[in-house]
């Protein structure tokens, strides 16, 4: 069991440095990734519009900077002129870090459109990206980096949980040593998994030592009168 143990947290820590070594080397080309600087479909200053593609089955955010005191003001528009209306931020729609360190709030999602031109109009005060989320989770995902910390974390945690339980459940089995007395005079002690015989009476491990005080003489008696009934029964 000990030896298990060993093993698993052995292994354990070498998915860990995979993950941590995957996520050192990749975190700048993610970052760039989801950076709406570089990956948006189209930057909108206030009181503009420009016409876009979307594909059905996507996801598009409308992200601006945080801080931004003024309400944003956004449509979007298929080329009937319908409005496509969308859903406003949610608790679960976290902001975001751009490459540069800059934040950004997440102002509309749009979702499942369908497969058409569109103009997207900014009628508020500030500065919008809309960015393609469903494209960007798809390239994180296929990242090699990204794949590495996964697998190493994903690996690497329940694993050295289970390495370190195992380790303490073998520790403790190492360390119990059960002296156990047999009915004909035999003892067993027991340790470390190991069972020995002891049949010499002065090697007889502890407690059974303290509960035996009898000199050699009445020892030497107790094995003749032992040996005689022996004799007596051979004899029959």
């Amino acid at each position: 069991m000990l030896k298990i143990g060993k093993w698993l947290t052995v292994i354990s820590l070498a998915f860990l440095l995979v993950g941590a070594t995957s996520y050192f080397y990749s975190q700048d080309e993610m970052l760039e990734i989801i950076d709406p600087e570089t990956t948006n479909l189209v930057k909108l200053s206030p009181n503009t519009s420009q016409s876009i593609e979307l594909e059905k089955m996507g996801l598009y955010v409308a992200l601006r900077l945080n801080g931004e005191n003024t309400l944003p003001e956004i449509k979007l528009m298929n080329s009937s002129g319908k409005e496509i209306v969308g859903r406003d931020a949610a608790w679960y729609d976290f902001d975001r870090a751009g490459a540069d360190g800059s934040i950004y709030q997440t102002v509309m999602i749009f979702e499942n459109p369908k497969d058409e031109e569109y103009i997207l109009y900014n009628e508020g005060e500030t500065t919008l990206w809309l960015i393609d989320e469903t494209s960007n989770q798809v390239e994180i995902m296929s990242n090699p980096g990204f794949i590495g910390t996964i697998c190493g974390f994903c690996m690497g945690i329940p694993l050295v949980i289970l390495g370190l339980i195992t380790l303490i459940i073998g520790w403790r089995k190492k360390a119990n040593i059960q002296n156990v007395s047999t009915s004909d005079g035999l003892y067993i002690n027991k340790e470390g998994g190991k069972i020995k015989i002891v049949t010499n009476i002065q090697n007889i491990p502890e407690p059974f030592k303290k509960n035996n005080d009898l000199d050699e003489d009445e020892i030497k008696n107790i094995e003749e009168k032992d040996a005689i009934w022996k004799d007596w029964d051979n004899q029959e």
